[in-house]
C-alpha cells in the first residue's frame, strides 16, 4: 500500500459522464482525434462504456498545473463532438479530482 503525504505530488483526474447513442461512432471521431488528444499532456486518457449509450472519459494528469494546460484542448474536443453530435451535449458532467491515498 502506497500512503501519499501532503509533500508529494499528486495526480489529478478529470473524470467525464456523457452519452453517445453510436459507441462506435465515438471511437471514430476520437481515432481522428488521437494525435492532438496524446499531445495534451496527460498520462492517460480512457473512454469506457458503461452500455446503453452511457460512458465516462477518465484522463489522469501529473498535477493541476498540466491538467489547466489542457483544460483549452479538451474543452474544444468535447465541443466539436457536441456539435457534430457524436455526444449529447445535454449529458456531459465533468468532475475533477485529486488523488488523496493510492493502494
Amino acid at each position: 500500500m502506497k500512503n501519499l503525504n501532503c509533500e508529494e505530488v499528486m495526480a489529478v483526474y478529470r473524470i467525464t459522464r456523457f452519452a453517445a447513442s453510436d459507441m462506435d461512432k465515438l471511437k471514430e471521431a476520437t481515432e481522428k482525434m488521437r494525435s492532438v488528444l496524446e499531445g495534451i499532456g496527460a498520462e492517460f486518457i480512457d473512454l469506457i462504456s458503461y452500455g446503453n449509450g452511457k460512458g465516462v472519459v477518465i484522463a489522469k494528469y501529473k498535477d493541476q498545473e498540466a491538467m489547466d494546460a489542457a483544460s483549452d484542448i479538451a474543452g474544444k474536443t468535447f465541443a466539436d463532438m457536441m456539435s457534430s453530435g457524436v455526444i449529447d451535449a445535454d449529458s456531459v458532467h465533468p468532475h475533477v479530482g485529486e488523488v488523496f491515498n493510492s493502494f
